[in-house]
């Protein structure tokens, strides 16, 4: 290796005389009228730079705007509300010992009616200083297509469906009657069956399966008396029949301290084998809020919000006619176009509500003693909320498009982006793994386990094994033999090697970015760019503002030079490394002359010991010549040897002869 004199090896590329030139070059570039983030990328540092701060305190603006109005619509009383409903209704020990038809009407005639009619006095819903915003309904559904269910409101309603599809204007006999005679003897709604248009409720997705809107309902009367004689006749009248699937009340309560609606929805499900599976639905929801100067100012504050939508929706369109295709090749583009598809949504859901759902709410209150029905604003508040979370977060995650400017805070970006590839193809092999044990473990356990009595709970159960939520006593119970095999192999399978293939995978490709970063070029940074532009503000207002002295002429050099020199020299990357590690070369420093100068003293005098070294190593010619002495001097030692015993011989032969002569 040859020592490294050459000093200007490392001198830096960039003189003033370049960036006169760049400049130059820059200035005759034809500049777009307007100017995205996006855009300004390609066109300089600089205008990178001011781009992308214009941008933040737009979206800091706007997310700060979002944020206090869709917080400010969230209400803490509305759990409160919500868990007085369920106190209220015992829906964790009254509700749940509803196990068959004589504890359905028990149920009904006891806790419901309590509630509903009790009072202050009898421990009802109006104790709780809520009134029942209009009269409630029951309806009962049946299994066949024309059937119906059981749905209850303010007013109460009750509603029957059956195995079949039959006509109720038809004689149809039902204990001992037809139906013309019930017809004639009672009201007619209650044993013909009526479509969702007559009935006004929506359809339900209940635990076991779906319900249409339609069936036989029966409203509830204002008076108690009157409500438990519609109640007994339709009991002693066989009104829940083998055919009936399921029986919902539905009725809705307003809350006037916290002007808050609970539309509540009793559910019970007969099951085909039999028996009752109830359960229950309380929504709370501010549907009339209140014309105050706070809810103009959040009013006046999502509008705000929708101007900013409505600017970034031209940018959009912008940066779509300058990258043309291209630009469908950004994830964060599509993140942009969720948020203006959603603000429009929220804007037009918004204006719904209170045009049409809001009167119709109004006309509900002033006839407290006709079923109002609540569901479809009830349907049109929840999309809203979740639309308006869905918005808010994606919001906040658009906040990382905005620190992309910043290499040290675009490292998740970078990531993500670099092992996308290698994380889709390891999806292909866990999916498949994760697919074949979601279906044997429904296949096998489904019948007697309820963490796998379907496949999407299946893998459910799976997705939450693996965070280490897992009944291994159910399975084994359910099957001895395959539940250890199939718990085991999950656990080893999934757990120990492909979810460790993926943080591999993930801590990998965040160590070569954050090498990329330590050896990547230094550029202004943002907060460099400010503190310039805040100073040129200041001289501009006539403030005596120093500049900062120029600095004297340095080798403005960087790891990336000195990296290219090495590798021209022929060192490997591994060696590279070692390299900056032993001279301690902060990656991101700017070196100068004399760090240079260490460098390279370092460097020489490590060369010169190892020639030093190399000078008194032991060659295979001198080891051959130390061995043909060693063999010259065992030779000789052997010839002093041979002489020494024929001495010793020589002796003793004296010593016999003389030994002869004195006998």
């Amino acid at each position: 290796m040859e020592k490294i004199t050459d000093y200007e090896t490392f001198k830096t590329p960039t003189s003033a005389t370049d960036i006169d030139q760049k400049t130059s070059n820059r200035s005759k570039t034809k500049k777009p009228l307007w100017v995205t983030a996006s855009i300004a990328e390609g066109l300089g540092r600089e205008e990178f730079l001011a781009a992308t701060l214009v941008e933040i305190i737009f979206h800091l603006i706007s997310l700060f705007f979002l944020t206090i109005y869709i917080f400010s619509k969230t209400d803490s009383s509305e759990y409160y509300l919500t868990e007085s409903f369920k106190k209220a209704f015992e829906v964790e020990e009254g509700l749940a010992e509803v196990v068959n038809v004589d504890k359905y009407w028990e149920y009904i005639n006891g806790n419901v009616l309590t509630q509903i009619y009790g009072g202050h006095e009898a421990g009802g819903l109006t104790k709780e200083k809520s009134e029942l915003a209009s009269k409630a309904k029951i309806e009962e559904s049946i299994s066949s297509k024309d059937d119906c269910s059981c749905v209850a409101t303010t007013c109460f309603r009750v509603v029957r469906k059956t195995e079949r599809a039959s006509d109720w204007g038809n004689p149809r006999r039902n204990n001992g009657k037809c139906a013309q005679m019930l017809c004639q003897s009672f009201h007619v709604s209650r044993w013909i069956f009526s479509d969702s248009s007559v009935t006004k409720s929506l359809g339900y997705r209940g635990t076991l399966t779906s319900y249409s809107g339609g069936g036989f309902y029966a409203d509830f009367s204002p008076d108690l008396n009157t409500t438990m004689n519609i109640l007994n006749t339709l009991r002693d009248n066989l009104w829940i029949t083998r055919g009936t699937r399921a029986a919902f009340i539905d009725f809705s309560v307003y809350n006037a301290n916290m002007n808050l609606y609970c539309i509540c929805k009793l559910i019970f499900e007969f099951l085909p084998t039999g028996g009752v599976t109830p359960s229950y639905n309380f929504s709370t929801a501010n549907l009339t809020p209140l014309s105050t100067t706070w809810q103009w100012t959040l009013r006046i504050l999502f509008y705000a919000f929708c101007v900013y939508a409505l600017f970034c929706s031209a940018e959009e369109i912008r940066e779509i006619i300058y990258f043309k295709g291209r630009y469908f090749l950004r994830v964060w583009n599509y993140i942009d176009i969720t948020v203006i598809l959603l603000t429009c949504q929220i804007a037009v859901s918004t204006e719904y509500m209170r045009t049409v759902i809001v009167p119709d709410i109004k006309k509900t209150l002033n006839h407290p003693t006709h079923y109002g029905n609540l569901e479809n604003a009830k349907v049109v508040n929840q999309v809203v909320k979740i639309s308006e979370a869905t918005l808010l977060f994606f919001v906040y995650l658009r906040t990382f498009k905005y620190l992309n400017f910043n290499r040290r805070m675009s490292q998740l970006n970078n990531t993500i982006r670099r092992c996308a590839k290698d994380i889709l193809g390891f999806s292909v092999m866990f999916f498949v793994a994760y697919f074949a044990y979601a279906e044997l473990g429904y296949l096998v356990f489904g019948n007697q386990v309820e963490d796998f009595r379907s496949f999407g709970r299946s893998m459910f159960t799976l997705l939450r094994t693996i965070l280490g939520d897992f009944d291994y006593e159910t399975i084994q119970k359910a099957n001895s033999v395959v539940a250890p095999i199939y718990f085991l192999t999950y656990i080893m399978l999934v757990f120990f090697i492909l979810i460790n293939m993926f943080l591999a995978i993930i801590n990998d490709t965040y160590a070569d970015v954050k090498v990329d970063i330590a050896i990547a070029s230094k550029e202004i940074e943002m907060t460099e760019y400010i503190a310039d532009r805040y100073r040129s503000f200041l001289r501009k207002l006539g403030c005596k503002v120093r500049k900062e002295h120029e600095k004297q002429t340095i080798i403005n050099t960087n790891i990336a030079q000195i990296r290219d020199a090495l590798v021209k020299l022929d060192f490997d990357d591994r060696e590279i490394e070692m390299y900056f590690t032993r001279y301690d070369i902060n990656p991101l420093a700017v070196l100068k002359r004399e760090d240079i100068e260490r460098f390279f003293d370092k460097f020489a005098q490590e060369e010169l010991d190892r020639k030093r070294v190399e000078s008194h190593v032991v060659t295979w010619k001198d080891f051959q010549k130390q061995n043909d002495k060693l063999v010259e001097l065992e030779n000789t030692l052997l010839m002093v040897g041979q002489k020494v015993h024929e001495l010793l011989r020589t002796i003793e032969t004296m010593q016999d002869k003389a030994k002869l002569k004195a006998l």
